[in-house]
């Protein structure tokens, strides 16, 4: 009669233990679980603002060197970069989407599709991408992969050494357990706390070290990986400021260079007509009146006469052709568009075989003297080009003036270019430069076997449509 009692104590004592251990269970499995999504989240966080933090910093700083095409300075200081565990490729883009550097496990193309965060991966590469621009000028992109690999590691010790706490602390109290899913959830907030202030460009936080776990190695790591970025970028940003200001004097020099070469051209071309040309015309004078004089003499002065004829008009010739590669007269007197057709015929004559078409719309006779000047040199140069590398059959040139803008449009059926292989003409940068020293825009479109398209676009308000 007190067995039953005794053992229905006992079986109310077993299943208020088991209910106990069941819901500490219970508890600690969803404590383990919410503090695996909280390394997770913790870890994919920290992995995607560490990405945008250093991809951003490489965006802002890389425009410089690619406009001093400076790629070896550049390449050197991605190479301490590459060295950052998590990271698996760096490429570097330019305007064409052409790899100009290209380090670690890169892709080919066509270039990975970008992924918003680390969670969404799917072949265990975080892809990231930034434009790349300087002075509101598009330069490329910057492309990087961070492999998961380190990261999933890390979660997957952290998801390990969480159950096996969450086992022993079945055995001794749900306190032990919470406090330890605290601290642990404590140290990990942060870390991802300081990952995000990093994010935000605050290169002085430090994560405190308070044991040599995984996320003491972590947080050691973090913070030896922020000291490094926070010297590079304070060198990198004094090198930009030295970049910049030295990028300045250069163009500034450059411009002045064209300005003044194009008054000297000037000058020569109207000395070259007015003071040899005079002469010239003179001489042919003279000896026109020898010749008259001589007829009845010796046949000896009405054959040098003729000579000095013949000799004259040559000069006369030779002098003509100076001038018009110097400064064509036409541009002076009758303006930009007869100038263009007058050299575009000349070309068409030297080249049968090239079928050219000149086409003008709007009003273009207000146009100042420095973009009729640079509307001419431009059109000279990539005729030049053409009959030398492009072996075209079909030209079109293209000039359209509204009353905000100026656009010249030139396109070849030729060979076309490969704008990745090194260059060492120095044609397009002048026709760049050149365009850009009236604030205008240079695109130039090409491909191997698919012709050649330049479109310059110039702004007509201000003072550069009346300069």
């Amino acid at each position: 009669m007190h067995r039953k009692p005794v053992t229905l104590f006992q079986s109310l004592r077993f299943r208020l233990i088991a209910s106990v251990v069941t819901v500490e269970i219970v508890m600690l499995s969803l404590l383990v679980w919410n503090n695996i999504s909280i390394i997770q989240t913790t870890h994919t966080d920290r992995l995607r603002d560490t990405a945008t933090s250093i991809i951003q910093q490489i965006a802002r700083t890389s425009g410089n060197y690619m406009v001093a095409v400076d790629y070896a300075t550049l390449k050197d200081y991605l190479g301490n970069i590459i060295d950052y565990q998590e990271l698996s490729y760096l490429v570097i883009l330019d305007r064409d989407e052409h790899a100009e550097i290209a380090l670690g496990a890169y892709p080919t193309r066509p270039w990975p599709g970008l992924e918003a965060h680390p969670a969404q991966v799917m072949d265990g590469i975080f892809d990231v991408s930034e434009d790349i621009t300087l002075a509101g000028q598009p330069m490329g992109r910057v492309l990087m992969g961070f492999s998961l690999t380190l990261m999933d590691e890390a979660i997957r010790k952290s998801r390990i050494r969480g159950i096996s706490i969450a086992v022993a602390e079945i055995l001794l109290t749900v306190v032990v357990t919470v406090i330890i899913g605290l601290g642990l959830t404590r140290r990990l907030g942060i870390l991802a706390a300081g990952a995000q202030q990093v994010g935000k460009g605050d290169y002085s936080i430090r994560i405190p070290i308070e044991t040599a776990d995984e996320v003491g190695r972590t947080a050691s790591a973090f913070n030896h990986m922020v000291a490094e970025v926070s010297s590079r970028t304070r060198q990198l940003e004094e090198a930009e400021s030295q970049s910049r200001t030295l990028l300045a004097e250069n163009r500034n020099l450059v411009h002045t260079s064209l300005n003044v070469q194009e008054e000297e051209r000037k000058h020569l071309a109207r000395e070259l007509h007015d003071e040899l040309g005079q002469c010239i015309t003179a001489i042919q004078a003279d000896a026109e009146s020898i010749r008259d004089l001589s007829r009845g003499c010796d046949t000896r002065i009405k054959t040098s006469a003729a000579a000095i004829l013949d000799v004259s008009s040559h000069i006369y010739e030779v002098v003509h052709s100076m001038m018009q590669r110097l400064r064509p007269v036409v541009l002076d007197d009758l303006g930009l568009v007869e100038a263009l057709r007058d050299a575009i015929a000349a070309w068409q004559e030297r080249n049968p075989d090239t079928h050219c078409r000149f086409s003008v719309s709007g009003d273009l006779d207000s146009l100042g003297e420095r973009i009729n000047i640079t509307v001419y040199r431009i059109v000279q140069e990539c005729l030049t080009n053409i009959t030398k590398y492009a072996q075209a059959t079909n030209v079109t040139i293209a000039l359209t003036g509204t009353a905000e803008r100026l656009v010249l449009a030139i396109k070849d059926d030729g060979h076309g270019m490969d704008l990745s292989a090194p260059r060492t003409g120095l044609g397009l940068i002048g026709m760049r430069e050149r365009v850009e020293a009236l604030d205008g825009a240079f695109n130039l479109e090409t491909g191997e076997g698919h012709g050649l398209s330049i479109m310059i676009t110039v702004s007509l308000f201000g003072d550069e449509a009346q300069a």
